[in-house]
């Protein structure tokens, strides 16, 4: 299991941000849960759990984003 903490700006809406993640999984055939971990001012933190390594990595390539150690 790999977890994946994304920060995005609260200029967008959660349900946008959340739907655009869902997408690009069923689209890539990839599970993994999504869901909002924090909601900041001004930010928004969600958290990414998968079951591997490289669904992981492939999730963040696609969205930009440091893989964790």
């Amino acid at each position: 299991m790999r977890i994946v903490e994304i920060t995005r700006s609260g200029d967008r809406s959660v349900s946008d941000e959340l739907a655009g993640m869902h997408e690009w999984l069923r689209e890539n055939d990839i599970e993994g849960q999504i869901g909002p971990a924090r909601i900041l001012k001004g930010r928004v933190q969600f958290r990414a759990v998968f079951a591997t390594d490289s669904d992981a990595d492939r999730f963040c390539r696609a969205f930009d984003l440091e893989p964790a150690a």
